[in-house]
């Protein structure tokens, strides 16, 4: 936690305590005026998780075991643990965009939006299908925590087209390289 969140919260907690100072309305001034300040975050990476800034395991340390990533590698070619996505290179054939996440929890992780890959060419380049993504089956690889699977829901990917993703990487994420 940064150190203008933790003044925050201290000075927050205060006022609470007190029970005078103004009241309740002296703190949630004192709340709006420090939340923006603390909340300021590294300018946005185009194309990550729905604030748009990516979102790494050192984010989240200290906010307790059992983080799950996405292994990453839209605009990084070295790759990332990601969270919450807006576009997700799932493997080497198998892109999914203009995520919206629901759910982003231990268990799994889902969102709206479009798939398209090398599988469904030309077809879906400028067409890709809507669809609901679940990210599943999380692995610990080098002290961190990935999914390694997914699943799509989707009225408008056709049969043919489902069985060659499938075929493509049998609904496996890519995962970091275990050093």
């Amino acid at each position: 936690m940064r150190r203008t969140q933790v003044t925050a919260i201290g000075a927050l907690c205060s006022l609470v305590l007190l029970g005078g100072c103004g009241g309740q309305e002296a703190a949630e001034q004192e709340r709006d005026e420090a939340v923006p300040e603390a909340a300021e975050e590294p300018a946005p990476h185009q194309g990550h998780g729905r604030s748009g800034t990516a979102r790494t395991p050192e984010d989240d340390a200290g906010q307790g075991a059992g983080e799950v990533f996405v292994y990453n590698t839209y605009q990084a070619e070295e790759g990332r643990a990601d969270r919450e996505p807006a576009t997700l290179t799932a493997s080497e054939h198998t892109t999914f965009q203009n995520l919206e996440w629901t759910s982003w929890d231990g268990a799994s992780a889902t969102a709206e939006g479009e798939i398209l890959g090398t599988w469904c060419l030309p077809e879906c380049q400028d067409d890709p299908y809507a669809a609901t993504i679940t990210l599943v089956e999380p692995e610990e690889v080098d002290g961190t925590l990935y999914y390694t699977g997914y699943t799509v829901e989707s009225e408008e990917l056709p049969e043919e087209m489902r069985e060659k993703m499938e075929e493509a990487d049998d609904s496996a994420l890519m995962l970091p390289s275990a050093s």
